[in-house]
């Protein structure tokens, strides 16, 4: 206050000089200091600009872009697995849909030479292939069949050229997701969005019949017809196809509409696969899974069905000591009305995908992988023994 007041008190001209010296240098000293914090606070927001964080991608291995690459892959199948065959619904499934769609799908073997990559059916080999393998074609081992089937078939040497394909697949396609470099399972269940409301009482009231099961191979490495005459012995269980009572109904490998009756009185069906083998469940379930009844499970390794599974969705045989056992359980359920209605309520709000879209998945999969062989490239040394592993089935003399 005294600097200002000397400014405009008359004591001197040296006085009123020299404070207007130092009021102008203190101005200049705040001018100075505004223009270099206003430069610091520009730079330090040019700075953050800079360092931003960029936007995380989940699936770092799959970018959800189209390919640059203008290559179009030819995928050609030799022999078509059975099981896809029996639904061509399915077999119209092509690239179209996916992220990387530069891939096309032929069934006209005669281009084998010509394709990036051919796709063999792993049970039935051929014992001559009819064109010459180009460098760089990859071939896919492709089987939805258990290990035990693959293993007796490969045992054939005259009939099937398994010796032949030693080093020579490079990528699997099959239902055992541990196993599979490309995963093909029957189906997957999956939660409804919305709440399924049935009249789940009266749906139990009409359930009079204990088990039903339909099979056409009755000499199997589960020993399924054995088990279920053990558990005959505590709960009625009616066996249709070639196996027990004549069924005109439907076609082999193929469950149609004729698995209504499972809507009716039948308060199980049996879902025994014919080999006990890991993740090897079937179309027995998946395909049947949307009709109003219990599901029992006789599949995969001990006690994966309960894993596997949303919970409450399955009633797996491992959980109890015996055949007879089960079968009380299963009478029990049956017989109290209410229980019965709550584990179907439970069950009925999952559904199951069909083959085409496990089929589409490992298409879109295989074109993903076409796009990005530097990651995935590799040779097989021995198909089967990858896919035979000790452990990966179980004995079907397995009670529990």
């Amino acid at each position: 206050m005294n600097l200002f007041k000397s400014i405009f008190t008359p004591t001197g001209n040296s006085h009123r000089t020299f404070a207007i010296m130092v009021l102008v240098t203190f101005s200049s000293t705040l001018l100075v200091h505004y223009k270099m914090t206003t430069r610091n606070k520009s730079a330090v927001k040019t700075n953050l600009q800079v360092k931003s964080v960029p936007a995380r991608n989940n699936h770092p291995t799959k970018e959800k872009r189209k390919p640059n690459n203008p290559k179009t892959y030819l995928v050609t199948w030799y022999d078509m697995i059975t099981f896809l065959q029996k639904r061509p619904w399915a077999t119209s499934a092509n690239f179209s849909v996916c992220d990387y769609n530069n891939c096309k799908i032929s069934r006209n073997k005669s281009l084998a030479s010509k394709s990036d990559v051919v796709l063999f059916q792993g049970r039935i080999l051929p014992t001559t292939l009819r064109f010459k393998r180009p460098n760089g074609q990859i071939w896919v081992f492709v089987e939805v069949e258990p290990p035990t089937i693959i293993e007796r078939l490969s045992q054939n040497k005259t009939k099937f050229g398994v010796e032949k394909f030693k080093h020579e697949f490079n990528w699997t396609m099959t239902y055992d997701k541990k196993l599979a470099d490309i995963h093909l399972p029957y189906g997957e269940l999956r939660k409804h969005k919305m709440y399924v409301d049935k009249n789940y009482t009266d749906i139990a009231l009409n359930k009079t019949k204990g088990g039903l099961i339909v099979v056409s191979h009755c000499p199997v490495d589960s020993k399924r017809l054995d088990y279920i005459k053990e558990l005959q012995e505590t709960i009625d269980v009616t066996v249709l196809g070639a196996c027990g009572t004549k069924w005109n109904c439907g076609r082999r490998m193929f469950h149609d509409d004729c698995f209504s009756i499972l809507n009716g009185e039948y308060a199980y069906y049996l879902a025994f696969e014919n080999s006990l083998c890991h993740q090897y469940y079937t179309e027995k379930l998946y395909e049947n899974f949307k009709y109003n009844t219990l599901f029992v499970t006789r599949a995969g390794l001990p006690y994966e069905s309960t894993s596997f599974f949303p919970k409450g969705t399955v009633i797996d045989h491992d959980a109890f000591l015996s055949p007879q056992d089960l079968g009380k359980e299963l009478k029990g359920i049956m017989e109290n009305k209410k229980e019965y209605a709550r584990r179907l309520a439970i069950k009925s709000q999952y559904y199951s995908i069909d083959f085409r879209e496990s089929y589409q998945r490992a298409l879109c999969d295989l074109c993903y992988r076409l796009n990005h062989q530097d990651q995935f490239y590799k040779t097989i040394p021995d198909v089967l023994q990858v896919l035979t592993k000790k452990h990966s089935c179980r004995d079907g003399k397995d009670r529990t």
